[in-house]
């Protein structure tokens, strides 16, 4: 009866510990993970999206929104799949900024359109619901979903 508790005990602590290793991994806002940081997460805390590090196009390139996009498409630290924030995606980079490193005092570009209009966020003054021609020169920060 001893020896049937116990190999009941180990048969159970194996199972559990193999569990274990199977588990989904689950992150926090402002966590590194994926190349970047974590600046959403949906309520399992498995999935998200990260924003990059740094900026793909500065003040200082200033590329149009068309090069922009390309741009940060072919951004791949931590893996592919890097892309222009939504609107509501670049007002929270926005709210963060202070603890995402150095941003430009300039526009940013989202990938939220208004006709042939793209929204963009000036990140020295705040300025959102602008929404600028494509032609513009303005900076930009990948995001890529988790």
């Amino acid at each position: 009866m001893k020896t049937n508790i116990m190999l009941c005990l180990a048969v159970s602590a194996a199972v559990l510990l193999s569990c274990n290793k199977h588990r989904t991994p689950t992150y926090e806002v402002g966590q590194e993970a994926f190349g970047g940081v974590v600046i959403k997460l949906d309520a399992s805390g498995e999935h998200g999206v990260v924003v990059a590090k740094e900026d793909q196009v500065t003040i200082s390139t200033g590329n149009n929104y068309s090069e922009s996009v390309s741009i940060v498409s072919s951004y791949d630290e931590g893996g592919a799949g890097w892309r222009l924030p939504s609107k509501d995606e670049l007002l929270a980079i926005y709210s963060m900024k202070a603890s995402l490193g150095y941003f430009q005092s300039w526009h940013y570009w989202s990938s939220t359109k208004n006709g042939s209009q793209n929204y963009t966020v000036h990140f020295g003054t705040g300025a959102s619901n602008c929404y600028c021609n494509g032609n513009s020169n303005f900076c930009s920060r990948a995001v890529k979903d988790f």
